[in-house]
């Protein structure tokens, strides 16, 4: 019950998001069987990660810390603009 409640620090499938990325973009061979693969392995991920990330408190509070950052981002370039 507290697994659910909490959630996951981070959506599953990122690693294997990862791993496909390294594999298709680090070993650069194109149109090659370790590009189909590292974007098949990716695609895994991403579908991994949509379908089964326990969105609890911990990515909320990830996400209020992000949607601060991005803000005090913004409200910084707006107020370094001169008129």
């Amino acid at each position: 019950m507290f697994k659910e409640l909490l959630g996951d620090y981070e959506p599953r499938g990122r690693v294997i998001q990862g791993v496909g990325r390294f594999i298709a973009l680090g070993l650069d061979d194109p149109f090659h069987i370790t590009t189909i693969s590292g974007f098949t392995i990716y695609g895994l991920g991403k579908y991994i990660e949509k379908k089964r990330t326990n969105y609890g408190i911990r990515m909320t509070k990830m996400d209020i810390e992000n949607v601060r950052k991005d803000l005090r981002e913004i409200t910084l370039d707006i107020s370094t603009i001169r008129f």
